[in-house]
């Protein structure tokens, strides 16, 4: 399985459930974090064994802020994965 830095991925017989962990940001998602879900979600289309995906949040505030605006304004504009935001908007 894939190693990431801003999600944990955990499979219990047919179920995946994908956590954001970045609660200090309220799990507030950047360009880093879309590829991560675009490839856990490519590993959890291709794996016939995986029939439903949960996506939560780490921590005890927020499941997601949506958009790292702080990030954004940092780093400037950034290049999303094919599959759009979070790896699912285009799929």
């Amino acid at each position: 399985m894939t190693a990431y830095e801003f999600l944990t991925v955990e499979r219990d017989g047919k179920l995946t459930i994908i956590t954001i962990n970045r609660p200090a940001v309220y799990n507030a998602l950047h360009p880093p974090a879309h590829y991560e879900f675009d490839t856990a979600f490519n590993q959890f289309r291709d794996d016939p064994d995986q029939w439903v995906a949960i996506v939560t949040g780490a921590g005890d505030k927020a499941f997601s802020a949506g958009n790292d605006l702080n990030f954004q304004a940092e780093h400037g504009p950034q290049k999303r994965p094919t599959s759009g935001f979070a790896g699912l908007t285009h799929r």
